[in-house]
């Protein structure tokens, strides 16, 4: 009889379910789709009950398939915030780290002095990486909503209470709340950075561990997921740190790639040494940290080709096709890949993107050409940040994710970035991690450092750089992409659309009563 564990895999734009064995093997997936709302400019939300219910039928699919499930542990989009009443329902969709309305706000409550409030919470002032700011946001701009919130969460917290009755918050996403000092050991909520933002810790969950056993699937989750009730529950950890547990990322200096809607560059760090242009958190592992390269949409921006662009193109396969069509260069073309704004390494929520340089003799096949190539470019400027910071330059990348097994795009990363990649023949990695973690919680493993965790491994054949004439027109076009964008900002955010949304009326829209302390 085949024993297996359930990872959940909740992204962004979709879900994906995955039963492992002991062993690491994959025995059973399944993948949903779930749309992102975007009613408003700068707004990026998803409905959660919709969510929950495509998670449900996931699991429900692969439990139908799997004669024995151990435990579920859960890796989710971060941050996602979400509120909950008093019966532990969303009072409002859950905002997602590509929501950019709070900034304004943020910055106001900041302050000039963005260096000194990296030195308290370890990270730059942003949305993506403080959720406070939506708190904050909320309470002022939605008071019914906020007067029934009782609990927040992050995605993974409210997916645990809809499995198991219990929800909570574990370091990887409490990293991204404005709420901690990441570079303290031990992860607490602050009481100096709860008074900046008005907020009482009692609606907050106590921080839990990645691998503790959050709860047990209730009889209400059973029988929408077929899962047996009193299966163990691990709240689990945000996706990439997931997948970072799963490649046995420990080691200071290492790092690896994960692709998916957002395209990320992790380094390993063995003390809290921070980069500005870098995300960071507390590690699954105790005594590590991890600084993430994000982009917002690396893998998205060919979503956006085949379902807004050329809707006639339904697969990646055939953007590639056409991509092989053009040359390095893709002609003298540049794409700019800042759909959602961008994170790693501009951080502006309101760059955008473009094409330059567009003239009458380019193709379709130019243009798409341009994108993978903007991406990747996006990545070299992120691994040449933290390489220059952390003093290591690997020789090598490990890539997972759904984008991580393209071998067109591989070989132009390796071209581009100038060292080895390696696919991973693995691509559920955060599922994977996610899995181990209930493992742990279920006491199928010893902990974090068991040495029969099925870890991901780098046996794929490495794809080298090629050609010295296409690295050298490479470096050409990287030096144009590094020049744009602080050429381009003040026109892209001129061209930002402030014209629509609920608070139209500049001078009835709500702000941020709220003013740094101390």
């Amino acid at each position: 009889m085949t024993e297996a564990f359930l990872g959940v895999d909740a992204g962004t734009s979709g879900i994906k379910v995955c039963a492992f064995t002991r062993e690491g093997r994959l025995v059973a997936k399944a993948h949903r789709a779930v749309p992102v709302v975007t009613p408003y400019p700068l707004w990026a939300e998803i409905d959660l009950d919709r969510y929950w219910a495509a998670t449900a039928d996931a699991i429900r699919e692969v439990a139908g398939r799997v004669p024995t499930i151990i435990s579920i542990g859960l890796a989710t989009t971060c941050p996602t915030t979400i509120l909950l009443d008093e019966e532990g329902q969303a009072v409002r969709p859950g905002i997602l780290y590509l929501d950019g309305r709070a900034q304004a706000g943020l910055e106001n409550v900041v302050g000039a002095d963005a260096e000194a409030d990296m030195q308290q919470t370890g990270n730059r002032a942003s949305t993506s990486t403080c959720w406070a700011a939506n708190l904050a946001w909320i309470r002022e701009n939605e008071p019914s909503a906020w007067a029934k919130v009782r609990r927040v969460t992050m995605l993974n917290g409210f997916l645990a209470r809809r499995l198991s009755g219990q929800d909570g918050v574990e370091p990887t996403q409490a990293s991204y709340s404005g709420l901690m000092r990441i570079a303290d050991p031990k992860p607490s909520w602050s009481r100096d950075l709860l008074a900046r933002w008005r907020l009482d810790a009692a609606i907050l969950p106590e921080i839990s561990g990645c691998t503790d056993m959050i709860g047990r699937v209730t009889d209400e989750a059973s029988s929408l997921t077929q899962v047996p009730a009193g299966t163990p529950v691990a709240l689990g950890a945000a996706d990439t740190a997931a997948a970072s547990f799963a490649v046995g990322l420990m080691d200071s200096g290492e790092v690896f790639e994960s692709v998916g809607t957002s395209g990320v560059i992790t380094f390993c760090l063995d003390r809290p040494d921070f980069e500005p242009s870098f995300l960071h958190r507390h590690h699954i592992v105790p005594g590590r940290w991890l600084a993430h390269g994000a982009m917002s949409t690396l893998g998205g921006a060919f979503g956006w080709l085949n379902n807004k662009v050329w809707p006639e193109l339904k697969t990646l396969a055939e953007l590639e096709r056409l991509a092989q069509e053009s040359v390095p260069g893709a002609n003298g073309l540049l794409f700019l890949p800042y759909l959602a704004g961008e994170r790693s390494p501009i951080w502006d929520a309101e760059a955008s993107g473009s094409w330059l340089g567009l003239l009458l003799r380019h193709s379709r096949q130019d243009m798409v050409r341009a994108v993978f190539e903007g991406t990747t470019f996006g990545l070299r400027q992120i691994l040449e940040r933290g390489s220059a910071k952390w003093g290591k330059r690997p020789e090598r990348m490990l890539s997972v994710g759904g984008g991580a097994r393209n071998k067109f795009w591989g070989q132009m990363k390796a071209d581009v970035l100038k060292l080895d990649y390696i696919m991973s023949d693995m691509p559920d990695a955060a599922a994977l991690g996610a899995g181990l973690l209930g493992a742990i919680a279920a006491g199928l493993f010893t902990g974090s450092d068991d040495r029969e965790l099925p870890l991901i491994s780098a046996n794929a054949t490495a794809i080298r750089p090629g050609s010295q004439r296409t690295i050298e027109t490479y470096d050409r076009m990287f030096t144009i992409f590094d020049a744009a964008y602080p050429q381009l900002c003040g026109l892209m955010h001129a061209l930002a659309d402030r014209s629509s949304g609920p608070y139209a009326d500049e001078e009835a829209r709500p702000r941020l009563g709220v003013r740094a302390t101390g």
